[in-house]
């Protein structure tokens, strides 16, 4: 953890996303290290949630 942050830093970022019919509430937090950035991460979640779907 990086001591120079405080604990406001840190606090999650809650949004609302609506697509379609869907309602997507995201809360984010800033990790060290991540591999993948928020947007590419919430796109990757929603295409998988709408293959399951589609596999139903």
């Amino acid at each position: 953890m990086d001591p120079t942050r405080t604990k406001q830093d840190q606090s999650p970022v809650v949004r609302k996303y609506q697509i379609g019919d869907m309602t997507y509430i995201v809360k984010a937090v800033v990790k060290d290290g991540v591999k993948e950035d928020a947007a590419t991460k919430v796109r990757r979640l929603i295409r998988n949630d709408l293959t399951r779907a589609k596999k139903s």
